[in-house]
């Protein structure tokens, strides 16, 4: 396919990731019943059926795309495209697919993915919402920068770290100030403090340990890898990247749980 209709065919995956199906359907049904001949006409029919305002500004996208690259292509073929980008995102999500992700000695399995292109793909994906987890945090400018990128294009992130006050010594360094100053200010960052960790005979506290980022409650990544330099690329990290299915969005709703609980608190 030229370079040219590809960019609308990405587009049209797009809003199809984006945009909740019924929005997808109505849409395509709009513009099974809309002639071609009067494209105002037309782009002010299909704004009717959306009201939410990112996926008007998914369906703005898309629709600037199709004028500009594409004009003559008639819109059943347009609302065609639209219902088979829907029927295969709402199949990806309900079945989903699993994938390894793996930081260490190469055994030759070029099936594995490697931890930080893993974490990099969730980051860079992601267009509405970002959660990521992780114990320790330092030496990720790669990673930093990925999660600026997405703060700028828009996207809420949420940021739960294990923090030296509350981590009773497990921790040295200053895990917020690793995230840098700009990335903080754009992120809500979380911190579990002591006062809702369970307690030992010997008095020590639970440690925040969970290792997870998860974009738009549909790309979910597993790991043991920190956000370090040395767990990203050094280390011997194993872990599972999980696109699609019921599981991303699990993950998002219970820690969104823990933060509406207090059990996680920001800083």
């Amino acid at each position: 396919m030229p370079p040219t209709p590809q960019l609308l065919v990405d587009q049209i995956n797009q809003f199809a990731r984006t945009v909740p199906a019924e929005l997808v359907n109505a849409v395509a049904a709009r513009l099974e019943q809309t002639p071609a001949d009067n494209w105002p006409y037309l782009q002010a029919q299909l704004l009717q059926v959306v009201s939410q305002p990112e996926a008007r500004s998914q369906l703005k996208q898309l629709l600037h795309r199709w004028q500009s690259l594409a004009p003559t292509l008639p819109p059943v073929s347009v609302a065609l495209a639209l219902r088979a980008a829907g029927y295969a995102e709402a199949y990806h999500r309900h079945n989903g697919q699993i994938a390894l992700v793996w930081t260490g000695p190469d055994s030759g399995n070029q099936l594995l993915r490697r931890t930080d292109q893993a974490l990099l793909q969730v980051i860079n994906s992601a267009q509405l919402n970002l959660l990521v987890v992780s114990f320790a945090v330092y030496k990720i400018e790669d990673i930093r920068r990925a999660l600026l990128a997405a703060a700028e294009r828009g996207v809420d992130i949420s940021i739960c770290i294990e923090a030296p006050d509350p981590s009773a010594g497990k921790i040295t360094f200053n895990t917020l100030a690793a995230l840098g100053q700009r990335l903080a200010e754009q992120a809500t960052v979380y911190a579990w403090p002591v006062g809702q960790r369970p307690q030992a005979a010997d008095g020590k506290h639970g440690s925040l340990h969970v290792k997870c980022a998860v974009a738009d409650d549909r790309l979910l990544f597993i790991s043991s890898a920190n956000l370090t330099g040395y767990a990203l690329s050094l280390n011997m990290e194993l872990g599972v990247l999980i696109d699609g299915g019921a599981l991303p969005g699990e993950v998002v709703a219970h820690f969104e749980l823990l933060i509406a609980r207090q059990v996680l608190i920001p800083v």
